[in-house]
């Protein structure tokens, strides 16, 4: 199982450097973070860090999963996968794993930069928990790849999938409204993308016992059923539609 995850792993490597994922990521974190030092000031950064990491980390991630997906199904390499020794729970985690490791590339440069930008204008602010940032990063990774499975399965074409995506990911980046504060309306706090969200947020502000049992039991509800969702889908549209 391991030696197929991790050959699996080498071909989305591939399969990202040849689109050139990670140079789009780059711009994509590069112009955010400019955006971010232009909207904070070192103690706004818990509403704007959040905001910034929803919209532009997990947005790109949705679409990456969405366009490797679909481009696999077009080049014939998923029906090749399909009746190859690897199980879907294998590409899956493959996904997951290659893809969450470029959000959180995205998201080091993304907050790494704004962080550069507000001292380059003589703002300097106290660092990020930097292991409650990088569990919230994580989450959102592989939240967003799991709904992207979810989405794109049923599609054979990227246009097709254009607009159920724009809608999830409307959905997704809604909270951001929340957490930066544009807004008083705690509902949007029953998205699921909201809890990974708030451990974000935790990275630069303390956080009170409800937001850490929101943030730590939503984030592992929202995955628990994100994943098992997203397989039955893949063996539904992929597996057994050939």
């Amino acid at each position: 199982g391991r030696v197929r995850l991790a050959a699996a792993m080498r071909l989305d490597a591939r399969v990202q450097g040849r689109n050139q994922l990670l140079p789009i990521s780059v711009v994509v974190a590069a112009l955010g973070s400019g955006m971010l030092a232009w909207l904070s000031t070192p103690e706004r950064l818990a509403r704007t860090v959040p905001l910034g990491v929803l919209a532009f980390v997990g947005g790109s991630t949705l679409l990456y999963v969405m366009a490797m997906i679909v481009l696999e199904r077009a080049d014939g390499t998923l029906a090749a996968l399909i009746v190859s020794p690897l199980r879907p729970a294998e590409y899956l985690g493959s996904k997951v794993v290659t893809l969450t490791a470029l959000a959180s590339v995205e998201a080091a440069i993304l907050v790494g930069g704004t962080y550069g930008l507000l001292a380059a204008q003589g703002q300097s602010a106290p660092l990020p928990r930097l292991a409650l940032l990088a569990l919230g990063v994580v989450v959102l990774g592989v939240l967003h790849v799991l709904l992207g499975v979810v989405i794109v399965v049923p599609h054979r074409r990227l246009m097709d999938v254009l607009v159920p995506m724009s809608l999830v990911a409307l959905v997704l980046q809604a909270p951001a409204v929340w957490f930066v504060g544009a807004v008083d309306a705690p509902w949007l706090l029953a998205i699921p993308s909201a809890p990974p969200t708030m451990l974000v947020r935790g990275a630069f502000v303390p956080l009170a016992p409800w937001e850490w049992a929101y943030g730590l039991g939503g984030s592992a509800l929202v995955i628990a059923v994100a994943m098992p969702w997203a397989l039955r889908r893949f063996r539904r549209y992929v597996v057994e539609a050939g």
